[in-house]
């Protein structure tokens, strides 16, 4: 007798564990980590997808900032958080494709602690300038650069971050030469163009635009390669004579090990959110161009652009400690 309720305490144990394991997913607040300052490009398309996120999934989604060290401090916590779908990371080509040809130390694997969601959307850079600065043209900046060679300078948010390589490439087309001035963010470092502290940037033409109609800042041209259809009136490089295509992007990812199960319910949940239209307005309108797709697209994104962006941090010289 004792046996038996031995045994039929064990299986209805086991039947309860069985069943808190598989209640459905999700069953309490998700977390968004932005590896950025609040404010930026990558915040403002986090802050946008959990709105929509929250509705499909009927969990709460809570925005968390995690800044730093060019990303890696925010990309490194979700490396390490439980593979459960309860800790996502909005990662951008800094964390993913970056970072691991800049830095020597690189506490995480960018191609094998992370599965992918989903992609958001791409996005092209605006290359914005100081309205102190006297010029009003791409044509106009480039030669006022070249007569004042090692003069000026230019903001990103970080050493190493897709906002420097863009520039640099942008320096190595054209000829001239600038100082590069690093913030911690985006948002501070357009505001310092927009104060006449700094002369240019590549900045998302997200971030761009809000400053750009109050007359903050001179947007001269879009990194893409063709016009931005919501911003047409906004010339490319490429089109006033500088060959420069670049754009950045944004990916959902989870921690390594998270069940495919649970990737493939955020996925479908992603993607009916970037088809919305409101979303598919928001994103637009700031300049980027939403992406669903499959999670395998996804993985493959990351993969193709860690070669691609690694190249132009080579080629760059950029190398830190």
């Amino acid at each position: 007798m004792k046996l038996f309720k031995n045994i039929f305490f064990t299986v209805f144990l086991f039947s309860i564990i069985h069943l808190v394991n598989a209640a459905p997913f999700p069953d309490r607040a998700i977390k968004l980590i932005v590896p950025f300052t609040a404010g930026g490009n990558v915040d403002i398309s986090a802050r946008t997808i959990a709105q929509g996120l929250t509705e499909q999934l009927g969990q709460s989604i809570i925005v968390e900032n995690k800044p730093g060290a060019n990303t890696m401090i925010g990309t490194d916590f979700v490396a390490k958080s439980q593979p459960d779908g309860y800790t996502l990371l909005l990662a951008g080509a800094e964390g993913l494709a970056i970072n691991p040809h800049v830095y020597k130390k690189v506490n995480y694997d960018a191609l094998k602690d992370f599965s992918a969601v989903g992609i958001v959307g791409s996005f092209p850079f605006a290359l914005v300038v100081s309205p102190k600065l006297n010029v009003n043209t791409l044509a106009e900046f480039i030669e006022y650069a070249k007569v004042r060679p090692g003069k000026l300078n230019f903001s990103s948010w970080g050493i190493g971050s897709t906002s420097q390589i863009a520039f640099e490439k942008f320096k190595q087309t054209t000829g001239i030469d600038l100082t590069h001035v690093p913030f911690q963010g985006a948002a501070p470092a357009i505001t310092a163009i927009a104060s006449g502290d700094v002369d240019a940037m590549m900045v998302p033409l997200s971030v761009a635009l809000p400053q750009a109609i109050g007359g903050r800042i001179k947007i001269l041209g879009v990194s893409s390669e063709k016009r931005i259809p919501t911003s047409d009136s906004i010339p490319t490089l490429s089109e006033q004579g500088v060959p420069v295509v670049i754009s950045g992007w944004q990916i959902l990812v989870a921690p390594k090990n998270t069940p495919s199960a649970v990737i493939q319910t955020l996925n479908q949940s992603l993607n009916k959110v970037l088809n919305s239209e409101v979303v598919r307005t928001s994103l637009t309108k700031g300049g980027i161009t939403p992406s669903p797709g499959t999670s395998a697209q996804a993985n493959a994104m990351i993969e193709s652009e860690w070669t691609r962006w690694g190249k132009v941090a080579k080629d760059a010289k950029i190398s830190l400690d």
